[in-house]
């Protein structure tokens, strides 16, 4: 106790961190790529809203990358529900705070399935 009135006194505020509550069940946290199955079909691309989801093809041409920028997302869920092979998933996970732009970014590397 005298340990937070002595931190109210120096700094003029207190800072506390309360514990991680679990998601609701019907919460649509970040979307991931969870499997390697994806058939370069595009629909995730076309039907984000956000333009979040980008494919490129890598110089060798047998693989491909996928890549997620959680910036520009806004969590609507679409590219899960259009994903044929269940490539992208929604998860529960809501934590998405950094102190860098870049980690916002999710980068998947796919051999070329189509």
């Amino acid at each position: 106790m005298f340990d937070l009135v002595k931190k109210i006194w120096k700094t003029k505020t207190v800072t506390k961190t309360d514990p991680l509550t679990e998601a609701p069940k019907r919460f649509r946290g970040k979307p991931m790529f969870v499997s390697n199955e994806c058939t370069g079909c595009r629909a995730c691309i076309t039907s984000c809203p956000a333009k979040a989801i980008t494919l490129e093809q890598n110089d060798d041409s047998s693989t491909i990358s996928l890549s997620l920028s959680y910036a520009n997302c806004i969590f609507c869920g679409i590219c899960a529900e259009v994903c044929e092979t269940n490539t992208i998933q929604i998860t529960n996970e809501y934590r998405l705070a950094t102190k860098n732009k870049t980690e916002l970014t999710v980068n998947k590397q796919l051999l070329r399935n189509f």
